[in-house]
């Protein structure tokens, strides 16, 4: 019986110096993984899948946590709205997202310590898309055909629409002579936009040799639009005869105003010979003003592209103006570009058109128009940040009043949608408000929406913000406690 009891007592000592060691290894490791690396993403049909390079940690890496949202992070304290913890993987497939949505992403490596990467990995945003990858597909890409267009340049078509490196294209592409081996240098890589289903990729290549069989051999940095990879040596490569014929000379012409159409006494169409760019703030491209008087001008209020006269569509621009006088007015077209980057020509660059008398009904008053619209603007910059006081989120709205509306807007009115479809007004703040709190909201998808009413009593359309709140209770007690058992996250730093 004692030497039982002896034979008892020396395993519990050695099991609890092994438990007090395990303690011990784990108390000394205090050293936290690094940031996670190229960190990326490739948008599918309502999801996105998320791949990255490993850490590295003095006792290794344990896994990964995925971190996204609705809203980016970009301080000191902030977190995103969702996480999960994706293991020990270097990609990630995030499902059940919504088609157009903006989403922001990040994530963290963890060491079986449960020292976390101090920093974020590099935060990126990505919308799922409808013409994504499906998120089932895992068929890889295969080389369809190859053809030389002319002697520096050769057209591959894919079996699907494919994905090519952003940085250093070319790379992904080798061709070499069938006879002699010798190589053919692959100098430029992209996708053909001519070709709308993305199957077409146009190479630029030295000169070729005329007649002579080439083969084309597409890289596993080819992919598919749900991150498959090409197969190397499997209907990855191409054959394709050399081609003598001279590569088309680039555009390095300018558009030409062409004619300038009067269509009412506030609009017009400006026509060129070739397709046209519009400036982020297209009515930076067009100065109008009186032939008479240079310093006399219209307000350009609106810009859309249209058919020009040739049916050449986004060849022609329908500028709004200010009301216009019975004269005469000369358009001049300012930095306007045509596909090619190539600026409007300086003598080419305008126009002349005849005023339109405004059409008045004479039944009514001309001073008097009851269907006038607000001239205020709507607020921009709206942001939504949800936060969590006693297990009950609470919403802060934030966003930019114009400067323009002072004196003008009597007050700012919020709205609330649980279907983007119907709004009710949840309330109504001062003119010169620029945040509001929302309170008292359950789980589910909210559309807020804030407007501007002017002193005449005409409202704006208003700026939406999106917000999608998350279930409470169990579901929040475990994120919870995978955040203790992860770190701090909250006090986590953003990376720069």
């Amino acid at each position: 019986m004692k030497k039982t009891l002896s034979k008892i007592l020396s395993l519990v000592g050695i099991a609890s110096l092994l438990a007090l060691n395990s303690v011990t290894a784990f108390a000394a490791d205090s050293e936290a993984p690094t940031a996670v690396p190229n960190f990326a993403g490739t948008a599918l049909d309502s999801a996105v899948k998320l791949t990255w390079d490993a850490s590295t940690d003095d006792t290794g890496v344990e896994g990964y946590q995925v971190h996204y949202g609705l809203t980016p992070v970009t301080k000191t304290g902030e977190v995103y709205d969702n996480v999960i913890d994706a293991g020990d993987v270097l990609e990630y497939t995030v499902g059940g997202l919504e088609n157009g949505t903006t989403y922001y992403f990040s994530a963290i490596a963890y060491d079986a310590a449960a020292n976390e990467s101090a920093q974020w990995a590099e935060e990126f945003e990505m919308a799922p898309s409808a013409d994504g990858g499906d998120l089932d597909d895992d068929e890889a890409p295969q080389v369809s055909e190859a053809e030389a267009l002319n002697e520096e340049e050769v057209k591959i078509v894919f079996s699907e629409e494919v994905v090519i490196p952003e940085e250093n294209a070319e790379s992904a592409f080798d061709i070499e002579s069938d006879e002699t081996f010798e190589p053919l240098d692959v100098l430029g890589a992209e996708i053909d936009e001519d070709d709308e289903t993305g199957k077409t990729v146009i190479l630029t290549t030295a000169v070729q040799t005329e007649g002579e069989e080439y083969v084309l051999t597409a890289g596993i940095d080819v992919e598919d639009k749900a991150g498959n990879p090409i197969i190397s040596g499997t209907s990855d490569t191409a054959a394709f005869t050399g081609s003598s014929d001279p590569k088309p000379a680039e555009d390095e012409v300018g558009p030409e105003v062409t004619k300038i159409d009067s269509v009412d006494n506030e609009h017009i169409i400006v026509h060129f010979d070739e397709v046209i760019v519009l400036n982020i703030d297209p009515a930076e491209n067009f100065s109008i003003a009186e032939e008479a008087d240079p310093t006399a001008f219209l307000q350009v209020l609106g810009v859309e592209l249209t058919e020009n006269s040739d049916g050449l569509a986004d060849a022609a621009a329908i500028v709004k103006t200010s009301p216009q006088e019975v004269k005469n007015y000369v358009v001049t077209v300012i930095e306007l570009e045509d596909e090619s980057g190539n600026e409007v020509k300086s003598d080419m660059n305008s126009g002349i058109f005849a005023g339109v008398e405004s059409e008045e009904d004479p039944g009514e008053d001309p001073g008097e128009d009851p269907d006038e619209e607000t001239t205020v603007e709507d607020v921009a910059n709206l942001v939504a940040e949800v936060v969590m006081e006693a297990e009950k989120y609470i919403v802060k709205l934030t966003w930019d009043v114009p400067t323009g509306n002072v004196g003008s807007v009597i007050e700012q009115i919020l709205y609330l949608s649980e279907d983007e479809e119907e709004y009710d007004e949840k309330a109504k703040v001062s003119q010169d408000a620029a945040e509001y709190d929302v309170e008292g909201l359950e789980s589910g998808d909210y559309w807020l929406k804030v407007t501007q009413m002017d002193t005449a009593g005409n409202e704006t359309e208003g700026e939406i913000v999106k917000v999608t709140l998350s279930e409470t209770g169990p579901g929040v007690a475990g994120l919870l406690l995978v955040s203790l058992g992860f770190g701090h996250i909250a006090s986590r730093r953003k990376r720069k």
